[in-house]
């Protein structure tokens, strides 16, 4: 009898001891014990002094979820620090590598200096590059001296695009003009969240990778642009990490997160939606914008990436 059958035949006999079990079984006591020992270890029973305790498999499964999520949580954060690091070290190893760059070069390299550098960057490389386009602004601040047909631009070239995110300090808050410029964004469709402590202003737009020259950076005056789609995938996985991290300005809950929280407690999808009132058509579009936030392709992937990110109100 496998391990699997064992299982079944206790929830079914409930004995009480290994003895008991064995007996129930049809089989030799020290081949049940060491199964026994097996399942304890995966978690489904307890076993002490050949005594066999028991839970429901609701709350063992739960408990075994719950400990993988944590430490699928813990290589997350080691991998983004590594992933931080990588990207830490691009700037400068690009700025070696522009000195001697042939016009043959697979992997071109654009710098541009200047208190306008950022911007300039994307306006003249990237703002057509895909529909989509990620930032990270620790310091806002220049903002407050652009001039405001650049920011119309600016909003207008956003406008076209399917995903427009940037992640912000908390203390923009506290700048009614900042807030202002922000609302200016947002009418356009650009998502904002809230992260203190962020680590580089960078941003990816499909292939293009924008660093500062020096790491670190809140607003940089020096900046550097690679096109290569290895290294923007890089900078778009160090941005999901920090997303992932970030408080959704105002605290809006994302349409799929009823859903999810439905679904976790065993609600098919179909039914989860019914119950929020919205075709399931709606709730599949809705499911499946979930599944793009978290780079995953199946429901049980879907519910794992949402648990390792704590079950947050928004995405």
């Amino acid at each position: 009898m496998d391990d699997r059958a064992l299982l079944e035949l206790i929830y079914r006999s409930r004995p009480a001891t290994v003895a008991e079990l064995a007996s129930t079984a049809h089989a030799p006591e020290g081949e049940t014990a060491d199964a026994v020992a097996r399942l304890a270890r995966k978690g489904a029973i307890s076993v002490r002094n050949g005594s066999i305790t028991y839970t429901t498999p609701a709350m063992w499964t739960a408990e075994v979820v719950e400990r993988e999520v944590r430490a699928m949580r813990r290589a997350a954060d080691g991998s983004a620090s590594r992933i931080e690091g990588l990207v830490a070290d691009l700037p400068a190893l690009l700025r070696h590598w522009a000195v001697g760059e042939a016009s043959g070069d697979a992997v071109p390299v654009f710098v541009r200096h200047g208190p306008q550098a950022a911007e300039d960057l994307w306006y003249d490389i990237a703002r057509d590059e895909s529909d989509s386009a990620w930032a990270v602004l620790p310091d806002l601040g220049r903002y407050l001296q652009s001039d405001p047909l650049r920011a119309s631009r600016f909003a207008k070239a956003f406008a076209g695009k399917r995903s427009v995110r940037a992640l912000v300090p908390r203390s923009v808050a506290q700048d009614a003009r900042l807030v202002t410029i922000a609302a200016h964004y947002a009418a356009v469709g650009v998502e904002f969240r809230f992260l203190d402590d962020l680590p580089s202003w960078f941003w990816i737009d499909g292939e293009v990778l924008a660093l500062p020259i020096e790491w670190g950076e809140g607003w940089p005056a020096s900046v550097v642009g690679v096109r290569s789609a290895a290294l923007a995938d890089l900078g778009r996985s160090l941005f999901r990490e920090l997303w992932h991290r970030g408080e959704p300005i105002g605290g809006v809950e994302q349409p799929w997160a009823p859903l999810l929280a439905l679904m976790k407690q065993g609600v098919t999808l179909d039914a989860a939606s019914h119950r929020l009132g919205i075709n399931p058509r709606t709730g599949r579009r809705r499911v499946a914008a979930a599944m793009e936030q978290y780079g995953v392709s199946t429901l049980f992937a879907l519910g794992v990436a949402w648990a390792a990110d704590g079950k947050p109100t928004a995405r």
